[in-house]
């Protein structure tokens, strides 16, 4: 388990996240992560950078928008992230759509992204709730969060943890059902085309704390 960590202020923002001070918990942390990294020294650089960029990325986030519950660099980077956003909910007992807050998403970010760019569905699961609705979620036990047809060669974990917060939130989506690009739920997409006006979930951007 990672840290817990008291916030400071100011934050700061995503244009200098590589270099924002870390508390002494989470650079010993991170120290502790890298111990059992493996690879070649370039991979291993990589992997600290972009763990260390998560780890800074929940700092400056607003208070438990982001938490970092594992983190795991032996090989790929594998990090579970619980992330506080509205998440649309259809349970097998429910009458209609449930929106409540937060999500735990598995993510992974294996060393071949740095070669080529890969499916949008291959860096994050999510972990719980186990039925979350969207057009963009696989239904069954293994929730791939498809973040778009496929991702840059050497997309950065920060962009994808944002990418992740526009997805869950709806303040970017796919719901065109005739568009097999991104749309890994068909009927879910056809419910979101015919409720239109319930779109975003909220428009809070993923750095600045909820209004009201």
């Amino acid at each position: 388990m990672m840290p817990m960590i008291e916030r400071t202020e100011p934050r700061g923002g995503l244009r200098h996240l590589s270099t924002a001070p870390l508390p002494a918990a989470l650079e010993r942390a991170l120290a502790d992560a890298m111990r059992g990294a493996e690879g070649t020294p370039t991979w291993k650089r990589r992997k600290r950078a972009e763990a260390r960029d998560l780890l800074a990325l929940g700092h400056v986030a607003p208070p438990g928008r982001l938490t970092v519950l594992q983190l795991d660099v032996r090989q790929a980077l594998r990090a579970v992230l619980r992330m506080d956003v509205p998440v649309a909910r259809m349970p097998p007992d429910a009458d209609s759509l449930v929106v409540e807050r937060g999500v735990t998403l598995g993510v992974i970010y294996p060393e071949e992204t740095l070669s080529k760019p890969l499916p949008g569905a291959a860096f994050v699961q999510i972990l719980a709730p186990s039925d979350v609705w969207s057009a963009n979620v696989a239904v069954g036990p293994v929730q791939a969060l498809c973040l778009g047809a496929s991702l840059p060669r050497a997309i950065p974990v920060k962009e994808i943890v944002l990418m992740s917060w526009g997805a869950l939130s709806m303040q970017s989506t796919m719901i065109d059902p005739s568009d097999p690009a991104g749309v890994l739920n068909i009927e879910a997409a056809r419910w979101w085309h015919a409720n239109r006006e319930r779109i975003p979930l909220t428009r809070t951007p993923f750095l600045r704390a909820e209004e009201g």
